[in-house]
Order: structure tokens, then C-alpha cells, then sequence
């Protein structure tokens, strides 16, 4: 299942309104935004004085702040109200597991610069693009989306190519957009109909051999409304969602990775990330199961970077990264890779010769 399909078990499902934090014994230490206002443990109110929360701080922590080589991200010595240590929940993971061979992380060494790769210039192809737009729900074709292609992957005002499917959900091919070229791919409707969220899939790549049969994916605002029921996350008015999965030098899931969402200043601002468990939204989960996947709520609109964080034995350490447009009111999904720091994955079409 992918990561849409993930996230249509994240919306869809159902759970009570939970207490306030801080009602129930352990609560301003597990980690979790028990009452979904974004603050969690001895950040809520509701813990001040709580065992392990002071009445009133005030004192300045670690931002986890890495984007210096002397800061591992380790903020777990710094107090309860580190931002880093409190949206991340850091814990002792498990980056060399069963699911992930050893041999799945030769590709990079931790520390060391980010891994770059470059398609052929041969796959780098003008070429109709077509294909179908789904409910990602349902899986049914869904008429009259606007699908619109940024070439130099960032959503804008303008996009350089534009389509609306027909009534079956399909697009002809037709037109030309560049193959084995990052992209970004925007879907909706009418806003003036709130029939669909706004869903922008950011890097999007596509091998000349498939360019013409791309699914774009339409997520309705009757699904998307389900959030704040699901796990205590209220979808604040102005933020965004991000979505995706880590993996591996192989492009099989990481387990044990934990994301979050860190603005160009090197700030870690208020955020609710979730993981799932076979591919279900669990609230118990601290890093990413063997699904790989993550999804980041009321997220910050604007420039950002999604990075994604193991503990190797002794600290924890940045393994992957990816700059993100964070839209308002919208759905954003990309994938962080292992070693690298653009969130591109190439299909392998596209890094040998093409015809």
C-alpha cells in the first residue's frame, strides 16, 4: 500500500476525543500530544507541576539545531521543554534491524556529505503525459480534477502544464512535460466547491516509459475533516500536512526512524508527527515500523526541511532530508531516502540509457 493509501487510513479512521493532558498518571512523560493542542508533556499547561515538570521553567534549551557539524541532534540532556526532544520523542531505535540488512546502508556513511545522483541525459525527454486521477479512498476515477505540473518542482501560481480529467478520471496523453525530471504535481477542484484538498506531491519523478500513465491522487475534504477524530490532532486552519515514507540506500522501508519538520533558521516549530503500524496511524509508535511511513500534521506553511533521524548505538543522527513547500489547508507528500539530502528518487529507467 502507498503512502496515500496509508494516509486514507489515517483520515478515515475514528477515536474518541481523548482527556486533557495530564488527567491520567504518565501522561507528561510519554511523548504524545495526549489532548491535541501540539504541546506536548511539560510543554501542555496541563502538566505544569505535574512529577517531572516544573511549575515554570523559563529557562532558554538546545533548539536542536543541526545544521552545524558539532550538533548531533542528542537533546535528550537539555529538559523537558526542548522543542527537538519533545516533538521527536526521542528513544533508543533500532536503525540495523532484521528488516533493514546491514548491507541496506553501505551506500552512506553518517556525517559525511549528502549522496547525489543524475539521470542520463538520454531520459531527459519532452513527451505527452497523461494518466488517471483516483479517489485515493476508493480508488475510483475522479472527473473534472485540475492536475497542474511545476518543471522546476515548487507549486506556484503558474504551472507549465495543466489538464482537468474527464469523467472517468483520465487524461489522454497529450501536451509535453519533461521525463526523468523532478517535478511538482498538484491536484483539486473547484475551491469553490470544497469537493477536494489541495494534494501536491513534491519531487515527482517519472521514466519515459510511464510519463503517459501517471496516477494522480484526489483526496476529499470529507475525508481530509476526519483528522482531528483520529488519535487527539486537531488540523489547525493555516497549517499543513506532510506525508511519506523513509527508506533505505535500496528503496525498501526504514524502521526505527523518527521525522520532523525543521524551518529554513534551523528551528524545530510546533508539530504532531504520527506513525503508523502495518500501515495503520498507531498512537504507541515513536519511530517508523517496518512500513516506513510518517505523517507530520500542522506543519508550518512555507519553506521547510523534512528530516529523518535513527540512534546508531550511542546518538542520534540525521540520515536523510528533504526541502518541502509546506502549503496551507493542504496535503504535501515526499519520501526521505537514506544518505540523501534532496528527497529525489530516480527510478532506475532513468539512470541507465534510454531510448
Amino acid at each position: 500500500m502507498n503512502a496515500l493509501l496509508a494516509l486514507a487510513a489515517l483520515l478515515t479512521a475514528c477515536d474518541n476525543t481523548p482527556p486533557a493532558e495530564g488527567d491520567e498518571p504518565g501522561e507528561c512523560s510519554d511523548g504524545v500530544d495526549n489532548d491535541g493542542d501540539s504541546l506536548f508533556d511539560c510543554q501542555d499547561p496541563g502538566c505544569d507541576g505535574r512529577p517531572g515538570c516544573p511549575e515554570d521553567t523559563g529557562a532558554p534549551d538546545d533548539t536542536g539545531d543541526t545544521s552545524d557539524t558539532s550538533d548531533t541532534g542528542d537533546t535528550s540532556d537539555t529538559g523537558p521543554t526542548d522543542p527537538f526532544h519533545q516533538i521527536v520523542h526521542l528513544t533508543d531505535g533500532y536503525i540495523y534491524t532484521t528488516l533493514n540488512a546491514p548491507e541496506a546502508f553501505t551506500c552512506y556513511t553518517v556525517g559525511e556529505p549528502w549522496l547525489t545522483e543524475s539521470p542520463h541525459a538520454s531520459c531527459i525527454q519532452e513527451l505527452p503525459w497523461g494518466g488517471e486521477v483516483e479517489d485515493f479512498e476508493t480508488g475510483h476515477g475522479v472527473e473534472a480534477v485540475t492536475v497542474q505540473l511545476f518543471f522546476d518542482d515548487a507549486y506556484g501560481a503558474a504551472p507549465d502544464a495543466e489538464r482537468v480529467s474527464d469523467r472517468d478520471g483520465r487524461l489522454a496523453p497529450e501536451g509535453a512535460a519533461p521525463s526523468c525530471t523532478p517535478l511538482a504535481v498538484a491536484t483539486f477542484t473547484d475551491p469553490a466547491l470544497n469537493n477536494t484538498k489541495l494534494t501536491v506531491q513534491a519531487h515527482a519523478i517519472a521514466p519515459p516509459s510511464a510519463i503517459d500513465q501517471i496516477t494522480f491522487s484526489s483526496i476529499s475534504t470529507a475525508t481530509f475533516n476526519v483528522i482531528p477524530s483520529l488519535l487527539g490532532i486537531s488540523v489547525q486552519q493555516g497549517q499543513g500536512v506532510a506525508m511519506g515514507r523513509v527508506l533505505d540506500c535500496d528503496d525498501a522501508p526504514v524502521e526505527g526512524a523518527m521525522v520532523i519538520a525543521r524551518s529554513p533558521d534551523g528551528q524545530y516549530p510546533p508539530q504532531s508527527v504520527r506513525y503508523f503500524r502495518q500501515e495503520f496511524p498507531n498512537r504507541d509508535q515513536d519511530g517508523t515500523s517496518d512500513d516506513g511511513l510518517w505523517a507530520d500534521v500542522n506543519v508550518p506553511p512555507g519553506d521547510m526541511v523534512m528530516e529523518a533521524w535513527v540512534w546508531d548505538g550511542q546518538r542520534h543522527v540525521r540520515v536523510a532530508a528533504s526541502p518541502l513547500g509546506v502549503i496551507a489547508d493542504s496535503i504535501t507528500l515526499v519520501d526521505l531516502r537514506f544518505g540523501h539530502g534532496d528527497g529525489l528518487v530516480w527510478p532506475e529507467e532513468c539512470l541507465s540509457i534510454c531510448p
